[in-house]
């Protein structure tokens, strides 16, 4: 394991004692399991995007030159906005 010192609220830092009494887990271990529970949530986002780049790289207009680039339409869809590919 990886020691790291973080700031959270303290309204945070209430709720998460509450819940390591409730839980009987410590403090340490729900927070571990939010990461992960937070990283599960992103790699399957991440997996289902990148299938979806893909399946656009293979379609009949692959061959011309695009005009995006995959960050601006992750950002696009974090913000609801933008550009599309065409």
């Amino acid at each position: 394991m990886v020691r790291k010192q973080i700031f959270i609220e303290r309204g945070q830092d209430e709720a998460l004692k509450r819940l390591a009494r409730a839980s009987g887990r410590s403090e340490g271990a729900l927070i571990r399991e939010a990461i992960d529970a937070r990283l599960a949530q992103t790699d399957d986002t991440d997996a289902q995007w990148e299938a979806l780049l893909r399946k656009w790289a293979a379609s009949p207009a692959s061959g011309t030159q695009r005009d995006w680039r995959r960050e601006d339409l992750h950002a696009d869809r974090l913000t609801g906005h933008g550009h599309h590919p065409r």
